[in-house]
């Protein structure tokens, strides 16, 4: 079972439960151990830092460190660096041969460094040793060459560190280094933000995310996540009455092309807890949020009611609201969501054809302004949740539009970034998970993308969910992953299939 779509291999709601909770159970155990060596432990603690860039500081004033084994024949490229308009620089040279002496560099300007420009000598036979002998780099490091027609030792260095997992770029002129500082000097695109997942902390019912605490997450990305018990929104919703949410059951029902299996109570439920997430997000000053779903939506007791339609009208206004308590899913939602100023589709790669080059993306919750925060809602109809109870929306998605699909994967070091074009498709949602039983298959929503390069995307697909909107954001997702030494993986050629 993937995501909220039923196979027909379905064994019943508390065996999904039992067998989801017990496959994170096994996750954890296995990436955390219980009686874990010192040896062990600093190796842990090792890894969430290697290759983590440090925030940048409040405010536009940065310090950039220039090494060269010759400042004098930089001057006016350093005046060009300080001359940037976007931050106040402080940009200091320093003289060291790279080749022989990267250890002499002084810890503490490299420490103090939001930037750092190394230069190797003019006269060098090899890369020597850079990156294992430079003290500990903790900010984006660019190469920049002597020669632009003989690259040949930087390209070498900037191996070196990048197999220490720090993704050292490399400049290709004196116009492009400058595009690189400013990039690199830039916040991370999550600095600051924070996000609240109701459910147990990092065991989904679906996609547990062993391996990965909150402290990793902040080094990552710069996203203070916290985790709450679902109970908590169980008890503060008793506060939220039917009249209260009349008004917004209402607007669902009348601006429906249709409402099917959904029953009143079932959108009204929704729609009282609409009220009480947006409360909670207003108050908190929250940026994303999500619940375990799946804890209850296939038990026999409902702690909430089924949040579809909650979720797709906070997305429809701006919200960050993945599903599923999927942290991965809530950290490439907020990044996409930042980058495209649209809401997203957070959806099961459910099926790759080969033959047509095109994916199905699935799942029962989706926004309705796919085109944008402004932009005329796309037709829906609302019908339950796979045929048990509950109330979604079915949104009838434009064809011919382009989007960008992708996220990040578990460890937080890669994102995946595909170009697609939506493609007209039939509509295949009544399909019920075996014959003659009443609870669907598949997902509420579907839509089906046409893509380059299929072969590459079916070994690099990050998950069980990826996230989709609409236009193409290659480059400001390649400077965001940039900014936070995360390695983009996508076809090389990002434009939009034929």
């Amino acid at each position: 079972m993937t995501g909220c779509c039923i196979h027909s291999s379905y064994v019943g709601r508390r065996s999904f439960i039992k067998l989801s909770a017990l496959a994170g159970a096994a996750a954890t155990a296995a990436t955390m151990p219980a009686s874990m060596g010192m040896a062990a432990q600093a190796a842990t603690a090792e890894a969430t830092t290697k290759g983590v860039f440090k925030a940048s500081p409040a405010g536009n004033k940065r310090n950039l460190l220039f090494v060269t084994d010759s400042p004098r024949r930089y001057e006016k490229l350093l005046e060009a660096i300080r001359a940037i308009k976007e931050y106040d620089i402080t940009a200091s040279s320093v003289q060291v041969n790279l080749q022989t002496n990267a250890g002499t560099i002084n810890p503490a300007q490299i420490k103090d460094a939001d930037v750092i420009v190394l230069v190797m000598p003019s006269a060098a036979s090899s890369a020597g040793k850079v990156a294992a002998a430079i003290p500990p780099v903790s900010s984006p490091v660019i190469i920049f060459p002597v020669n632009f027609d003989f690259i040949m030792l930087e390209a070498d260095v900037a191996a070196q560190f990048r197999a220490s997992g720090i993704n050292a770029l490399l400049a290709n002129s004196e116009a492009h280094l400058i595009g690189l500082i400013k990039t690199t000097m830039a916040p991370r695109i999550l600095e600051g933000k924070k996000a609240v997942i109701f459910g147990r902390p990092f065991d989904s019912s679906s996609v547990p995310s062993g391996g990965i605490s909150e402290d990793y997450i902040y080094r990552h990305t710069g996203l203070r996540l916290q985790y709450r018990p679902i109970e908590e929104l169980q008890k503060r919703l008793e506060s939220i009455s039917d009249a209260a949410a009349q008004a917004e059951m209402e607007r669902w029902k009348r601006e429906a092309t249709e409402v099917t299996e959904a029953a009143d109570r079932a959108i009204l439920d929704a729609s009282r807890l609409y009220h009480l997430l947006r409360t909670v997000i207003k108050e908190e000053q929250i940026d994303g949020l999500s619940i375990d779903c799946l804890s209850f939506t296939f038990a026999n007791s409902k702690i909430l009611p089924y949040p579809c339609l909650t979720f797709a009208r906070l997305r429809d206004e701006g919200h960050t609201i993945p599903c599923e308590a999927d942290v991965c899913g809530m950290l490439s939602s907020m990044v996409m969501e930042t980058i495209s100023k649209r809401p997203s589709y957070f959806c099961n790669v459910s099926e790759a054809k080969e033959q047509t080059a095109t994916v199905v993306l699935r799942h029962c919750v989706a926004p309705t302004k796919v085109m944008g925060y402004d932009a005329p809602a796309a037709p829906y109809r609302i019908r339950d949740y796979h045929g048990i109870a509950g109330a979604t929306a079915e949104v009838q998605f434009p064809t011919n539009v382009d989007v960008t699909m992708g996220g990040f994967s578990k460890d937080l070091r890669e994102f995946v970034a595909w170009p697609g074009k939506i493609v007209p498709r039939v509509r295949d949602t009544d399909a019920p998970s075996f014959p003659g039983s009443k609870m669907r298959k598949y997902c509420t929503n579907h839509l089906e993308l046409k893509i380059n390069d299929m072969e590459s995307f079916i070994q690099s697909i990050a998950g069980c969910h990826h996230i989709m909107v609409t236009g193409n954001y290659r480059k400001p997702l390649n400077d965001a992953m940039m900014r936070m030494n995360v390695r983009m993986v996508g076809p090389s050629d990002f434009s939009t299939p034929a």
